[in-house]
């Protein structure tokens, strides 16, 4: 039987690749890539804050709102506002909490790489705004996230459950990123 990690990969592959492709549209090292990217998390970041409201996920719920304030003083060095969550409009109604943080942990993987090249910013203020790239408990957060994984001897229909959350998470992403573009937040 394959591992739930693997069918995670597996099934969300294509889900990955489109969000990938749409922030690496942006440059980091600018401020207007940095801001769109920032904003775009703190509205997904915020969507899952309020999906895991409710559920014995205590220090994920925690480690999301150290991430958020980290976008809110990365925004506040860059001069940008924050967006409203409420941009985003997805139901999740059944939202698995390990499928969800599955997302989130994963896309931290790459933050070391996207930090050193926010810190090569020619502008000052954007290689200054390192908090949210740099957050030690979201390393903590991956850890605790592939472990579950690891060890996980659930049924199948929840696992099929983490699944369909660890999509619908891309699918917030994805959708925070049209909205910010959309919005048009000046940078």
């Amino acid at each position: 039987m394959m591992s739930l990690r693997r069918r995670l990969r597996e099934q969300t592959r294509d889900a990955h690749t489109s969000v990938d492709a749409l922030f690496g549209q942006h440059d980091i090292a600018t401020r207007e890539g940095l801001s769109i990217a920032l904003q775009a998390h703190a509205v997904a970041l915020s969507r899952s804050l309020t999906a895991l409201s409710g559920r014995q996920t205590f220090s994920y719920a925690r480690t999301l709102r150290v991430m958020l304030a980290a976008i809110e003083a990365d925004l506040a060095t860059l001069r940008v506002n924050s967006p409203s969550a409420d941009q985003v409009e997805v139901k999740d109604n059944d939202i698995h909490p390990l499928g969800l943080m599955y997302v989130i942990a994963g896309s931290r993987l790459g933050a070391r790489i996207l930090l050193s090249d926010i810190e090569a910013s020619s502008d000052p203020d954007v290689a200054s705004a390192t908090r949210y790239f740099s957050c030690p408990e979201s390393d903590e957060m991956w850890k605790n996230v592939s472990t579950t994984l690891k060890l996980w001897a659930g049924s199948e229909d929840e696992e099929n459950r983490i699944i369909a959350s660890a999509q619908m998470a891309f699918l917030w992403f994805e959708t925070a990123h049209r909205s910010v573009q959309k919005a048009g937040i000046p940078a």
